[in-house]
């Protein structure tokens, strides 16, 4: 009679390891059982041997490993065991004839994802963050974004190289999360021109006066102090820190080096971190002096930020010689402001499937490309490419975003004011008038009681002083410019309201604000305007030019918009490009036409000419004198343009496929058909 083994929860509680039963478990243990450090040099596999001489499963043969198909310069030797010999240095650098090999992964995966969710933190923190209202923020953004970029970008081409599985690389990647989350929580208080242009929370350049400074004025300083600081520290760390990673790997290049001819571009990078880090600690110390705090020390530390980044990113590029969507956030952001909006329009809508197909477009024709994404002996050179394609898209996503903005405010805005002004043209009874105005004013952030409320004390205070000795003609007159004033600051108020819905309050130049502070408090400066309004029957010049300010910054975006397009087209080409050498004339086609259609866009910034530049100054000009983008941004076809510019080359991308297969098939004949014959 058979025994049947009874399987129990602790039946292996006492048993020994045996990895002749478990080889899985006992492959994995060897995985988990990493040294404090290993030569980036020694072949791995000597380092997966455990006391009963087994060692982890080897690749098929014929299958080169990663360290394999990047080591070794003679194709034929890609079958060879790289166990059964050092990695020596000397051929760390050596080429291989196929830039289209594959690699392996080597960095764990879940070390990976770590790492570069830290950097997506840092860089989700700083979009989220960045206003994109002025030319200026644009340069602050890609001053971060390039600096975040960098360090992480630098970071993975040492992984690249020189990962080993061991604690000292796990610890530096531990201390590489914690850089990249101080400055994540820091990205707030970065401006490019505090101190240069402007002291912080103010417009101008001012002295800093502990006895007369606003509170305001003072959270803005400690902010931007303690940002700039930390991010200083946090870079100059960084720097250090991969310093020692290049050492260390330079030390064991020369103790497993056998010849004589030490491989010298193991210093390349090592050189260029000394130099780096030095001029970031120098910065840092700058930040902390008062001198940091003028505008000669503000210039002084970023020069030295810029030229230690060129120093690091020319070293690896010599070296390397010598040998890629928070933006879709801030769009689903503006659908909710155009949701609490007033006057949902047909050019709101179009603009929404624009963008949408903008993203869509984006993501296709980065993933589905002239050949598959993988990856090659070009990593590097792919991977720095990410850097004008990362920014081109992030940029081109916020300018979408505030062309959907302007357009959508612009259509709420003519809602707003159309609807106001009919009804004050209506004539209709009382009771009416006050059901109309009530769910307008409402949707215009305002309430009708206190508006009414408003031009009650206007009357009041404003007939006491005049109305002694009047006709009643004068009467009527008093009266007709107490509501015409009234009305113009309802609608100002209305204006403003719908800005807010859509932008942000601080967006708003103090200039500005002050003049509309001045619009809706002084009667005799908004009297000007209902004067010149009954003179010209059309133009209110206050109104126009608080207004002009208000949408000038999202004005310029649409200056260079078509631009950051067309670096997007040219960027995906040369990816294609770097990716994999054209094969055939289809794929050559697909690249060729990304080339075309960028160009085609940035011809667009022809657009710019015209002799009429100011919103306020269009108004009143020949429409033949007017810049042409005034005319395009006033059409709604900004969104539009740029749509159609993704679909014409995902419609050109997708003919190229289906004409690649119908004449691969056409020519292809298969085996024995010639014999069949």
């Amino acid at each position: 009679m058979s025994t049947r083994k009874q399987s129990s929860l602790f039946l292996h509680i006492n048993t020994s390891p045996n990895p002749d039963a478990n080889p899985t478990l006992w492959e994995h243990r060897l995985r988990q059982r990493r040294p404090l450090s290993r030569n980036p040099f020694e072949p791995e596999s000597t380092y997966s041997r455990g006391s009963y001489g087994l060692t982890a499963r080897e690749s098929p043969p014929g299958t080169p490993t990663r360290r394999q198909s990047s080591k070794y310069e003679d194709d034929g030797k890609l079958g060879y065991n790289v166990a059964d010999e050092k990695i020596m240095p000397e051929r760390t650098f050596s080429s291989t004839k196929n830039l289209d090999l594959e690699w392996g992964d080597q960095v764990p995966g879940w070390l990976n994802l770590f790492f570069d969710l830290a950097w997506t933190a840092t860089f989700s923190s700083l979009t989220s963050n960045a206003k994109f209202k002025e030319p200026w923020d644009s340069v602050s953004y890609i001053a971060f974004f390039t600096t975040a970029w960098w360090l992480w970008v630098s970071q993975v081409f040492y992984n690249v190289e020189f990962y080993t599985d061991d604690w000292f690389h796990l610890v530096f990647i531990f201390l590489q999360l914690l850089l990249f989350g101080a400055l994540a929580a820091t990205t707030q208080g970065f401006d490019i021109t505090n101190y240069i242009l402007h002291s912080p929370g103010s417009d101008n350049l001012e002295t800093y006066d502990i006895e007369t400074i606003t509170p305001e004025r003072y959270a803005a300083e400690r902010l931007a102090k303690i940002s700039v600081r930390v991010i200083m520290l946090a870079i100059s760390i960084s720097r250090a820190m991969l310093l020692i990673q290049h050492l260390r790997v330079a030390i064991y290049a020369k103790l497993t080096s056998k010849s004589k001819k030490y491989p010298l571009r193991l210093f390349i990078v090592p050189a260029s971190l000394v130099v780096s880090a030095t001029l970031f600690f120098v910065a840092f110390r700058v930040t902390m002096s008062g001198y940091g705090r003028t505008p000669a020390g503000s210039k002084v530390k970023m020069a030295l930020w810029g030229v230690a980044l060129l120093v690091e990113m020319v070293a690896h590029i010599v070296r390397f010689q010598m040998e890629i969507d928070e933006g879709i956030n801030a769009i689903a952001g503006t659908f909710f402001a155009i949701e609490k909006a007033p006057g949902f329009s047909g050019p709101t809508a179009t603009g929404i499937v624009c963008c949408g197909g903008i993203v869509f477009f984006l993501a296709y024709l980065y993933f589905n490309g002239a050949a598959p994404l993988k990856s090659v002996r070009r990593h590097i050179a792919w991977v720095m490419m990410h850097l004008p394609w990362l920014l081109s898209v992030i940029l081109l996503l916020e300018g979408v975003k505030n062309q959907l903005l302007l357009q959508s405010y612009m259509s709420s805005n003519e809602y707003m004011i159309n609807k106001i002004a009919d009804s004050m043209a209506a004539d209709v009874p009382m009771d009416q008038f006050n059901a109309t105005m009530r769910p307008i004013m409402l949707q215009g952030g305002m309430s009708y009681n206190d508006e009414y409320a408003t031009l009650m004390r206007m009357v009041e205070t404003n007939m006491s002083a005049t109305t002694t000795n009047v006709t009643d003609e004068q009467y009527a007159s008093i009266t007709t410019e107490i509501t015409g004033v009234w009305y113009l600051r309802v609608q100002m108020k209305g204006t403003l309201n719908t800005y807010i819905t859509y932008m942000d309050n601080d967006s708003i130049p103090d200039t500005t604000q002050e003049k509309i502070q001045k619009y809706l408090s002084d009667y005799k400066y908004t009297l000007e305007d209902f004067h010149t309004a009954l003179a010209t029957q059309s133009e209110i010049p206050h109104f126009a030019e608080a207004v002009g300010e208000l949408v000038s910054p999202s004005l310029n975006n649409a200056r260079y918009i078509m631009a950051v397009c067309g670096a997007t087209f040219i960027t995906l080409a040369s990816l294609n490009l770097i990716q994999s050498w054209p094969r055939d004339r289809f794929q050559w086609a697909s690249i060729i036409s990304r080339y075309i259609m960028g160009l085609i866009m940035i011809l667009l910034l022809l657009l710019n000419v015209g002799k009429v530049q100011g919103f306020v100054e269009a108004a009143s000009a020949p429409e033949s004198h007017i810049a042409g983008y005034l005319k395009w941004v006033d059409s709604g076809w900004v969104l539009p343009t740029l749509a159609l510019s993704y679909l014409v080359q995902f419609i050109v991308d997708t003919t190229l496929v289906y004409l690649a297969v119908w004449y691969s098939r056409k020519s292809f004949q298969p085996v024995g058909q010639d014999d069949r014959r």
